[in-house]
């Protein structure tokens, strides 16, 4: 009986330690556009509000600088080109109704290259001048071209933003730097989005929006080949809605990828593993979620974010983890 009596009190015990500690909760987020869980202890880099650019409901994409500091970037919606001077004067340089200009390359020349939603590859002068359609086409694609990037030898990588996970029509092409030559590189892809060159040029990373996914592609001498056996991977899976959009490399080449819809732009290591992450202020609230592309201001390690949506239309910048490539424009 007195056994009993102890093995109750003892039980009485416990129970009473639980309801006084209580059960551990678990914390749920109240985040419009939680973290992934995988990401909630990876390193944030301080951001801040660079300039706000009008109208405020302007969808902002392909930042790119030129040899004089002037920074370029899309207004997708509305069609138009802004030139964006080093003392933050804005002006529309460019607009074709229907266009929808995407992506933005500057070449070696200082000429504006344009991947256009409607699948004009497009080039103009920095004063938006002398606009020229790029009429070469590989079985009519790309159909709908969405980021480019030029190599060191005035090649031109594309990506085509069509597909479905259940019919991937979308992938990367690659033009010569005449223009008169397209070639595919990587075809079958969810509509294809950014898409950015290794310091050695040897490596195409390209990510695939539908699959939210991240390609490692290793590139033979020609620039169009793929390694053979090994050569192409997915080294990360993004989570959540909208998911990798455009992106930049740094000089250790490390990838700095936008999340559209996520309000954030992921870092990677050069093996495509997450490093750093950079949050807009107000995501958690909805704002400004349309992060899309960041471009390195040249020779230095600043990185400028296109970011729009609730909140107005703004460019953030914040410090990378190095300095950003010396890229064909600056050649």
């Amino acid at each position: 009986m007195k056994q009993k009596f102890m093995m109750t009190t003892i039980v009485i015990g416990i129970l009473v330690a639980f309801l006084s500690i209580g059960y551990a909760q678990p914390v749920i987020s109240k985040s419009v556009v939680p973290l992934p869980p995988s990401l909630k202890d990876v390193p944030k880099i301080e951001v801040e509000p660079w300039l706000q650019v009008e109208p405020g409901d302007a969808f902002l994409e392909g930042p790119a600088f030129d040899r004089q500091g002037n920074l370029f970037v899309s207004s997708i919606f509305d069609s138009r080109i802004l030139k964006i001077t080093p003392d933050k004067q804005v002006t529309t340089i460019f607009r074709q109704d229907g266009l929808l200009p995407d992506g933005i390359a500057v070449h070696k020349d200082g000429r504006l290259f344009l991947a256009c939603l409607t699948g004009k590859i497009a080039a103009l002068n920095p004063d938006g001048t002398n606009f020229t359609v790029m009429d070469v086409k590989y079985k009519g694609a790309p159909r709908s071209a969405n980021d480019l990037v030029f190599n060191a030898k005035g090649n031109l990588y594309v990506t085509d933003f069509t597909g479905t996970t259940a019919d991937p029509t979308g992938g990367v092409y690659w033009y010569s730097s005449d223009f008169k030559t397209i070639k595919p590189v990587y075809l079958n892809l969810a509509s294809a989005n950014g898409v950015g060159l290794s310091p050695e040029g040897n490596v195409l990373w390209v990510s695939e929006s539908n699959r939210n996914a991240l390609h490692r592609i290793q590139l033979l001498e020609d620039g169009v080949s793929i390694v053979p056996i090994a050569g192409a991977s997915i080294p990360y899976r993004f989570v959540g809605a909208g998911g990798g959009d455009s992106m930049a490399i740094d000089t250790s080449g490390n990838v700095y990828q936008a999340m559209i819809f996520q309000g954030r732009v992921l870092i990677l290591s050069n093996g495509g593993i997450p490093i750093a992450q950079v949050l807009i202020p107000g995501r958690d609230e909805g704002k400004l979620l349309r992060t899309t592309n960041v471009a390195f201001r040249p020779g230095t390690d600043e990185v400028y974010i296109t970011a729009s949506g609730e909140g107005g239309a703004w460019i953030y910048k914040f410090r990378g983890l190095a300095m950003g490539l010396k890229l064909f424009s600056h050649q």
